[in-house]
């Protein structure tokens, strides 16, 4: 807090504030072990909350790691939230803000510390991220959390021509918090909303609050507009808490061209082997009096430790033994320096939380130029397995380019990992759900690998694989393939064809057609990804034969769809929508051979306007 005035603490609200917490990510299953680390680190958190009676938690997205989150996920987080926030002592926080607006998508429209049935000690306030979104219209994992009433759950937003966010205002004596929250939204969409001018926050006319923006996108620049610029914010506000940014950068950043101050508090627990993410971990403590706050960051204690290192071999003295290979040689190196450098920095980061895990996450980079210098890493992965969390994991090879040399010529040292991942080629821990879909869709648009897809197109491919890196979807890929298959056949029956010839060819003319209309592709199959076909795929592909697809009866019940939308008490409206049910049918192929065809009609829940 700035200056040297009284502060009364009645009037301060206390904030516990933290992101990225991925409940249910377990990085040692790839060995067949199991591990609580985001349990175990969600549960100090929690004690930091209630040790340090905050008045509420603010968490900024991704507090499940998996878009359909096992059971078991979900009772250990119901479980912890029960033993913490329930309580006797009172909340003293007033709530001034319309309920039905701001809780409109959730199933009990109200603030859950004033839910008579309740006795909550320490509320939490959250929005959703790109792991837990529920995708359009549909019921997800903060849904249901929201439905028991141990978190409040705020920003979720449904229309994407336009974002008008009302905000939650709390009260405590002579303080007044503005709380503004964005759920995820696909970056390159929302920065165009920004660039449009089509995001409001709505204001309060009467008080002048203290103003807290919650987000969670891309603050790092992934591309001309997968990310959304920290200038296009809007001027008046106070403080931006910024999640899914994995690194941890708590202390408030004054931006001099908005006028107000980022905190990125980071993940809680390591989920990828990068630079940024081996750096300490931390939540934040705010305190807020009036139009004054501050920050004191508070160290996570129980996150598994980790190590990261680069090692530039022409930087090292490697002797090259007269009956050992160059390979052999640089092992032997990597393995003594493992050895005497990196395992002594594990103890560093012990910190004698009881439930601590011990096996360390260790990541070497190791940088060469001439390829002989490579080596198999399974000794090594071997020797440390009992060791090391991720020994198939735990060292990485990345080819050095002229420009690096120079560079490391001149200034003698590396440069940050931001500036390495522009030195090399495609560094996949930075940027590669960027690059990959591109060279996907190069890779194909080939003349000589035109034909290698006929049913699926690229465009969908790459939406599956978006859908899967981003939302942790992992049933992504099979639906997509379900329904560009349903409607090739469909498709297909349609056409006068006997041949096989003839329906082949068939398949690449709508192939070719659904290339050339892009756009249209796109939102057939977000639509497909939002609403996948409920039954299951046929076991057998020898049940679709010539005879299917020419001899069905096209017995299809057209697709219903309805839009709901609701209007908002104040200044702005809202837009959501509910899905119908859907209509389905069934239709049955008579052929020489007896096979049947089943036609599955794919639910769907709401129309949207998905152009970029």
């Amino acid at each position: 807090m700035s200056g040297h005035v009284d502060i009364d603490p009645e009037d301060t609200i206390t904030v516990l504030v933290a992101t990225d917490i991925h409940l249910g990510f377990n990085y040692s299953k790839k060995k067949g072990g199991n591990s609580d680390d985001s349990f175990i680190t969600f549960e100090e958190i929690l004690k930091y909350g209630k040790d340090n009676e905050v008045d509420f938690i603010l968490l900024g997205g991704d507090l499940f790691h998996d878009t359909k989150p096992s059971q078991t996920t979900l009772l250990k987080c119901v479980e912890l939230l029960r033993k913490y926030c329930l309580g006797t002592r009172e909340c003293k926080l007033e709530f001034l803000s319309d309920s039905e607006l701001v809780f409109r998508h959730c199933a009990q429209k109200h603030v859950n510390y004033e839910d008579p049935n309740l006795n909550i000690s320490m509320p939490i306030f959250t929005i959703h991220g790109n792991h837990d979104d529920p995708n359009f219209g549909a019921v997800g994992s903060m849904d249901i959390l929201s439905a028991t009433g141990f978190v409040n759950y705020f920003g979720k937003w449904t229309d994407l021509n336009r974002v008008v966010v009302p905000p939650i205002i709390l009260k405590k004596h002579n303080t007044h918090v503005a709380l503004y929250g964005l759920s995820y939204i696909n970056d390159q969409r929302l920065s165009r909303l920004y660039r449009d001018e089509k995001v409001e926050l709505l204001r309060t006319k009467d008080i002048e609050p203290f103003n807290i923006f919650v987000l969670h996108q891309n603050r790092v620049k992934h591309g001309d507009y997968a990310y959304v610029p920290e200038s296009k914010l809007h001027k008046w506000l106070h403080l931006v808490i910024w999640g899914h940014e994995h690194e941890c950068r708590i202390s408030p950043e004054f931006n001099v061209e908005g006028g107000y101050h980022i905190s990125q508090p980071g993940s809680s627990i390591a989920t990828s082997l990068c630079e940024g993410e081996s750096k300490p971990k931390h939540v934040g403590l705010l305190k807020i009096n009036k139009k004054q706050f501050k920050m004191k960051s508070l160290k996570l204690k129980s996150v598994r430790p980790y190590i990261f290192d680069n090692m530039i071999l022409s930087s090292h003295d490697i002797k090259i033994g007269d009956c050992v290979s160059v390979a052999d040689s640089v092992s032997q190196y990597v393995d003594r320096y493992i050895e005497n450098e990196l395992i002594p920095k594990v103890a560093e980061q012990f910190t004698g939380y009881p439930d601590q895990p011990h096996q360390p996450l260790i990541r070497l980079r190791i940088l060469y130029e001439d390829d002989n210098e490579q080596f198999d890493t399974l000794s090594l992965a071997q020797k440390y397995c009992d060791e090391v969390a991720n020994p198939m994991e735990m060292i990485i090879f990345r080819k050095m380019k002229k420009e690096e040399k120079v560079k490391f010529a001149i200034n003698g040292e590396l440069d940050d990992l931001d500036d390495i991942s522009e030195l090399f080629h495609g560094d996949l821990e930075q940027d590669w759900t960027s690059t990959v879909p591109g060279g996907i869709k190069k890779y194909f648009d080939k003349e000589e690998n035109r034909d290698k897809l006929t049913v699926l197109t690229v465009t969908a491919l790459n939406e599956a694989l978006s859908r899967f890196v981003d939302r942790g979807d992992i049933d992504a890929f099979r639906n997509i393939v379900r329904d560009q298959m349903k409607r090739t056949i469909e498709y297909v029956k349609a056409q006068d064809v006997k041949t096989p010839q003839e329906i082949n060819e068939e398949i690449k003319n709508f192939r070719d057609k659904r290339l050339s209309e892009e756009q249209e592709e796109q939102n057939n199959a977000i639509k497909a990804l939002n609403n996948p076909l409920q039954k299951n795929a046929p076991k057998r592909t020898q049940q679709m034969r010539l005879s299917d697809l020419t001899n069905s009866d096209d017995d299809d019940n057209e697709d219903l769809t309805l839009i709901s939308k609701s209007k908002g008490r104040g200044r702005g409206t809202s837009r959501g929508g509910r899905g119908s049910r859907g209509s389905r049918a069934r239709g049955k192929a008579d052929n020489p051979r007896g096979a049947q065809l089943k036609k599955r009609n794919s639910e769907q829940c709401i129309v949207i306007d998905d152009s970029d």
